[in-house]
């Protein structure tokens, strides 16, 4: 108020002056209240720095994948990840890092885990290097012995012999068969799954040692019938229009969910030393498989499969493309050539990737924790730009969310490393395993 008359009473022009103001006071008081508004020495508000803004609003998430387009997913349990402040310009990726510890199990292979603060919130990561060059190391693809056996992957990868480490792999059928989208082959010479294309972003390694990241089609047929198109080997599911042949490696037969629940226009037919024994148009479901087991979906491959009646003779053949000794997928290329391929900067989840370093002849396996208030999660473009700093030239993303599970030697016995998102060990169907036999 103004200052007080000589009777005592205060400035009357100075009181509706204030009264005149009072509603611009008032958002001023209520604002500066709230913390909305920062002040300084000019007495001029401005906006905090836009990072803040973003950390303090409630987290958006992603929209729900397209259940029928697994390209779709940014991970097997199709969880809406949680969308990323956008990055400022001229902002740096890492703030800080700090490395919480570093340990060389056998020769050749470091794992070290560090946990760094960026401007979209805190993180863990961890990364296990590889000199595949060094005498007795391998890395080779772990799997329970059939294509939908699932298991939490320190289980799968105990009974390995020499097992130094190992992480989950192919994104997944979470919700029904349990078995992977894409290809599986370990070097013993087990093709355990595959397919002729859509799924088929592979590390693969031949008989020379060179390794290889990129599309690895299956290439198969039914012999002296061009008419049908064998487009899956145990997958998870048969394509659309497509034929998928099955055998006692995919473990008991899935019925409809072959088919994604389509009951027209499906035909089987049961193959035993190359001898149509069977045939049908109910698919057979929790029963062992005997022989081979031939699914055509689709008004054309069901046609073309009835023409193979019982006594017919059938002859099948399937193999991957070129010189292969160990393979599996992953759903997204991240690098190729240094080249970053990646381009969804929006969901944040746990992630798992593999990648391959010529100049230092390593492969890089990459865990990142994601969805904890210690680690937000990455994107895929910050997958591939981490795996590109890390020194690969390829790199591949593989299942993520709550399969992200890394599990290594320590003081001689098998212990999970990193912490997985859904608080215990989820079960997958394969994983990558690093050995050392000397």
């Amino acid at each position: 108020m103004g200052p007080a008359s000589r009777e005592g009473g205060p400035d009357l022009l100075n009181l509706a002056g204030m009264l005149r103001r009072f509603p611009e006071i008032l958002v001023l008081c209520l604002l500066a209240t709230a913390g909305a508004l920062v002040f300084v020495k000019n007495d001029e508000p401005t906006r905090p720095p836009a990072v803040e803004q973003a950390t303090a609003t409630t987290p958006r998430f992603g929209p729900k994948p397209d259940p029928d387009d697994p390209h779709t997913w940014q991970t097997s349990d199709q969880v809406p990840g949680e969308l990323a402040p956008p990055a400022q310009p001229g902002q740096r990726a890492v703030l800080s890092r700090t490395q919480r510890f570093t340990y060389d199990p056998v020769p050749g292979v470091n794992i070290t885990g560090w946990d760094a603060r960026t401007p979209r919130g805190p993180l863990r990561y961890y990364v296990t290097r590889v000199k595949w060059k060094t005498p007795g190391l391998a890395v080779d693809v772990a799997h329970g012995g059939r294509s939908r056996k699932v298991q939490p992957v320190p289980d799968m990868l105990a009974p390995i012999p020499g097992v130094v480490a190992g992480t989950n792999g192919d994104f997944y059928d979470i919700s029904d068969t349990g078995a992977p989208l894409g290809i599986g082959r370990d070097r013993s010479g087990l093709l355990l799954n595959a397919l002729d294309s859509g799924w088929n972003n592979a590390i693969s390694q031949n008989s020379a040692g060179k390794w290889h990241v990129g599309t690895l089609p299956m290439v198969a047929e039914i012999v002296g019938h061009p008419e049908i198109n064998v487009t899956n080997y145990n997958s998870a599911r048969v394509k659309v229009d497509g034929t998928g042949i099955y055998d006692y490696r995919f473990g008991r037969a899935a019925g409809w969910g072959w088919t994604d629940e389509q009951t027209r226009n499906v035909r089987w037919i049961r193959v035993v030393d190359n001898k149509v024994v069977a045939t049908g148009t109910t698919l057979p479901y929790r029963t062992g498989i005997e022989g081979t087991l031939i699914v055509a979906r689709g008004m054309v491959p069901s046609r073309n499969l009835a023409a193979l009646t019982v006594g017919s003779t059938v002859r099948v053949k399937r193999r991957l493309d070129g010189d292969v000794q160990m393979a599996l997928t992953g759903n997204a290329l991240l690098l190729k050539k240094r080249q970053l391929l990646a381009t969804d900067d929006s969901e944040m989840h746990p992630r798992t990737a593999v990648g391959v370093d010529r100049d230092t002849k390593e492969i890089i396996i990459l865990v990142v924790d994601g969805r904890q208030s210690f680690s937000r999660g990455y994107t895929m473009v910050e997958l591939g730009n981490l795996m590109r700093r890390l020194g690969a030239e390829d790199a591949l993303n593989l299942d993520g969310g709550g399969s992200t599970t890394l599990a290594a030697m320590q003081d001689d016995k098998l212990t999970v490393i990193n912490t997985p998102s859904d608080g215990f060990l989820r079960s997958v169907p394969n994983g990558l395993v690093v050995t050392y036999n000397p």
